[in-house]
């Protein structure tokens, strides 16, 4: 079963008392799956719900630390953001353009991961792999201009 399954139709449903622009946002995640800044994110909600930058950092911020929403790095360490719908482990090859990713997993990547963890004795050992790139939609633009 996957995260997306477990979860409630309603991420936040589990919370006492959502604002509009909690909602706001919320929707605005369900309807776009790529990778977006909190500034890219912001200029999209602003147009419908009068919302500061400000409160879509914070909202962002509360929704990462409730799982409802994924955080990626940029290539320039900018942390962004996109609706979770899954529980699983795995990496994104990001278009650092348009903000698509693409899932993937390397098995030899986490086998050797567990091999050092229990060479060095670690516990709770975690890792990062991150990768990008430009998506063919995105080279495609690029190549036409």
């Amino acid at each position: 079963m996957s995260y997306q399954d477990r979860r409630s139709p309603d991420p936040l449903r589990r919370r006492r008392r959502t604002t509009p622009r909690q909602r706001a946002l919320l929707e605005l995640l369900k309807r776009d799956n790529h990778f977006r800044s909190a500034q890219q994110w912001h200029a999209e909600l602003r147009t419908t719900v009068g919302v500061g930058l400000t409160s879509v950092y914070r909202i962002l911020h509360q929704f990462a630390e409730q799982h409802v929403v994924e955080t990626q790095r940029a290539e320039d360490g900018e942390l962004l953001y996109r609706l979770r719908d899954t529980a699983e482990h795995y990496h994104n090859l990001l278009c650092r353009i348009c903000g698509r990713a693409e899932r993937f997993t390397l098995d030899a990547l986490e086998h050797h991961t567990e091999h050092v963890a229990r060479q060095y004795r670690y516990a709770d050992v975690n890792h990062h792999l991150d990768l990008y790139g430009t998506c063919p939609d995105c080279a495609g633009v690029a190549q036409q201009e």
